[in-house]
């Protein structure tokens, strides 16, 4: 499911291109018309510096000062000042029916008259450039963080090195969350529901397994301060059970209630089975129907989770929507910090959506083009299976294909050029 609403992050840039090049017939000059009457006046302007300059596009009359035999030599017309009068006029060369010479104008875009009247261009550049954001739209990502007491009492070889002091799973995990929200800060909405309470102990009657109602920390854009302060430190000594129903449970009825119109996605991240008398079938069914019925998928990633909790996950991940296709496991299973990393960074790869707002709307549709890292893709109308873009809202709206897509997620810049017809 998607909605889209205005985006609120910039990720790159839209180039704006102006009229290249406007001719006299814009102006109400009829191109054709004949010189009979001595001395004519066309008007040319000149994009190529954002600049309008005017010309006299004089005749040159033979002895016997018919109009209508003037010379049909091309006149080049973007001169910066008029150098001749009722007197004196110039020819294509530069010089003058007196024998005089006149200097060249220069320009990067000319016109030239032929005998019939008609006129064509060379090298026309954009006459203006400007530069404004473009965004993907972003999702909003609820963390669901298991804080129960085996994440602080058990403690794991975190970057798969001897070497080094283990270090317990909430500490790699509180690490792996500042780092993804840090670097997503701008391209996506987090926020985060703990289980169980935050201020739970390691009994029943010390609220082992309770949690608080609503969410800790709201989704919000540009949310990574807030959310890193409003769950336990590195170092803090978590403790109680695994209430996975329950938390999950609350979550999905607040992100059904953002209503911000954008996509949404959970993150449920558990080092072990669940408990607090919940059954795993309580569980499956609610990520089950919040996938189904409301387009809310779950992503589900353990740490170094036994055989009896992997099966477990396996049905949470399958009926969240996002199993990962291949291999032993349905989930993310993670044993060290590393994998836990890129656990989390393919997850978030996967929510940066591949639909931009094109704003403003293109004058000219077929002439707007979409360039990724510096080079122009191309329209596809089978965004299934090629690369390139493709709207999905008429000219107000594009997605990126494939390869693209993928560019797009790794951080690659993007520009959306607008060009408009010549005369």
């Amino acid at each position: 499911m998607r909605r889209s609403i205005p985006p609120t992050h910039a990720l790159g840039t839209i180039t704006l291109c102006a009229c290249a090049l406007v001719l006299s017939a814009c102006n109400g000059d009829d191109p054709s018309a004949s010189a009979s009457e001595g001395d004519s006046m066309s008007n040319i302007t000149s994009a190529s510096q954002g600049m309008t300059t005017t010309t006299d596009a004089t005749t040159t009359t033979t002895a016997s000062g018919s109009g209508s035999d003037s010379d049909s030599s091309d006149v080049t017309s973007t001169t910066d000042e008029p150098t001749t009068d009722d007197s004196t006029s110039s020819t294509s060369d530069g010089t003058t029916t007196d024998g005089t010479t006149t200097d060249a104008p220069t320009s990067s875009s000319t016109s030239t008259t032929d005998s019939s009247g008609s006129t064509t261009q060379n090298d026309i550049e954009p006459c203006q450039v400007e530069e404004t954001p473009i965004e993907p739209i972003p999702s909003d990502i609820l963390f669901v963080l298991d804080k129960s007491g085996s994440m602080s009492m058990e403690q794991w070889d975190h970057d798969n090195n001897v070497q080094t002091p283990t270090i317990t799973r909430w500490k790699s995990l509180h690490s792996v969350v500042e780092t993804v929200v840090t670097n997503f800060d701008a391209k996506l909405n987090f926020g985060a529901k703990l289980y169980p309470k935050i201020d739970a102990g390691s009994y029943i009657n010390q609220g082992a397994c309770e949690i608080t109602p609503g969410i800790e920390v709201p989704v919000a854009p540009n949310n990574a301060d807030a959310l890193l302060a409003g769950i336990p430190g590195p170092d803090f000594e978590v403790l109680g059970g695994t209430p996975s129903y329950q938390a999950l449970s609350e979550s999905f009825t607040y992100v059904k209630g953002l209503m911000t119109g954008l996509d949404a996605a959970v993150i449920f991240i558990t080092d072990g089975e669940i408990s607090c008398d919940n059954p795993p079938a309580a569980a499956i069914a609610v990520i089950s129907d919040a996938y189904e019925d409301a387009g809310i998928p779950t992503y589900v990633v353990g740490i170094d989770v036994d055989a009896v909790t992997s099966s477990q996950l396996n049905q949470f991940a399958l009926a969240g929507g996002k199993p990962i296709a291949n291999g032993q496991y349905k989930f993310y299973q993670a044993t060290d910090q590393n994998e836990l990393q890129a656990a989390m960074q393919s997850i978030l790869d996967d929510t940066v959506s591949c639909i931009l707002p094109v704003d403003p709307e293109p004058a000219y549709p077929d002439l707007f083009e979409v360039w990724v890292d510096g080079k122009q893709i191309d329209e596809t109308a089978d965004c299934a299976n090629e690369s390139g873009w493709h709207w999905t809202a008429e000219h107000t709206e594009i997605e990126l294909c494939g390869a693209a897509c993928m560019a797009l997620k790794q951080g690659n810049g993007i520009e959306a050029k607008y060009f408009c017809l010549a005369g």
